[in-house]
């Protein structure tokens, strides 16, 4: 009796996804990366979650793919007004956007994982199944699993970036680092090659004495440029944050970060929205040089 009625409220849901579409903020969420206005954007977002996870329950899998990468895709902005506020030295407010980011990474890694188990119950429970169990049902995707794949390595490595100081979380990097090398082995230029971005991060965000390496970031940053003509301008940003900063090259943190303001917004046609997040972030990097880097030194070695 009970799996008929889910049957049945499967169907009516299905049968009710045009009119969804149709009639509410789900037909401008599906356009969303045209769109150039960042408000409208976190907008369309933070309206639609409830409809997507209310749709996600029919279990089809693009939506339930679709509702983790919103919730990943939300928390992006949840971290930009986290990082305003701890300029702004807002402690409280950086604290609580802390939060709701991790606690929206947390339901887009459940999501993502609901996909992958699909295929193979392993990723059930991904974070404490053996390393070993992990790669092997790893192996076994394919390259129309990459999107979800991706999506749940993103918001693991998102949330443990926010929560650095738990060693329980740190410690489950080496299983995101897995199932980013194997996003890259299946298809390499997915969301224009993001899997590259996140080792540019994973060698650029750390010193050297636990395994950062400037210069492997630098590489692996090229290679998004290469994958889209130098057209995607977060890969700019990432140079300036995970390469010139570490370095300490404010010349070249400055010209990436300008670069990427003085772009056209319709360098990557299509995609917008990604363009201007990447304005949004370089512009307020660059006016935290004087923060980041200690100019009168370097004045004084180039005399």
């Amino acid at each position: 009796m009970t799996h008929n009625h889910l049957r049945i409220q499967t169907f009516l849901l299905l049968l009710l996804l045009p009119m969804f579409l149709g009639g509410c903020g789900l037909a401008k969420l599906s356009r969303i990366q045209s769109e150039g206005n960042l408000v409208v954007v976190e907008s369309t977002l933070a309206k639609n979650l409830g409809t997507l996870e209310r749709l996600a329950k029919t279990g089809n899998s693009g939506l339930v793919t679709k509702t983790a990468r919103a919730h990943a895709s939300y928390s992006g902005f949840l971290e930009d007004k986290m990082e305003e506020a701890e300029l702004a030295g807002n402690i409280e407010t950086a604290n609580e956007m802390r939060s709701q980011a991790i606690g929206h990474y947390v339901r887009a890694e459940k999501y993502a994982f609901k996909v992958l188990a699909k295929s193979d119950k392993t990723f059930k429970d991904a974070r404490n199944v053996a390393p070993d169990d992990l790669k092997g049902a790893l192996q076994k995707l394919k390259k129309k699993q990459v999107e979800p794949l991706f999506w749940a390595a993103y918001a693991m490595a998102r949330g443990i970036s926010l929560q650095k100081d738990d060693p329980m979380q740190v410690i489950d990097l080496d299983r995101v680092e897995a199932m980013m090398q194997r996003v890259l082995e299946l298809d390499d230029t997915f969301y224009f090659g993001s899997a590259y971005l996140f080792y540019a991060v994973y060698y650029g965000d750390r010193s050297p004495a636990i395994g950062g390496d400037p210069e492997k970031a630098k590489e692996y940053l090229d290679k998004v440029d290469e994958l889209n003509d130098g057209k995607f301008l977060l890969a700019k940003f990432y140079r300036a944050r995970y390469y010139a900063y570490p370095q300490q090259d404010v010349q070249l943190y400055k010209k990436m970060l300008q670069e990427v303001i003085n772009a056209p917004d319709d360098i990557f046609p299509g995609e917008e929205a990604a363009t201007a997040l990447a304005k949004s972030r370089a512009k307020r990097w660059l006016g935290q040089t004087d923060m980041l880097f200690d100019l009168e030194i370097m004045e004084g070695d180039t005399e």
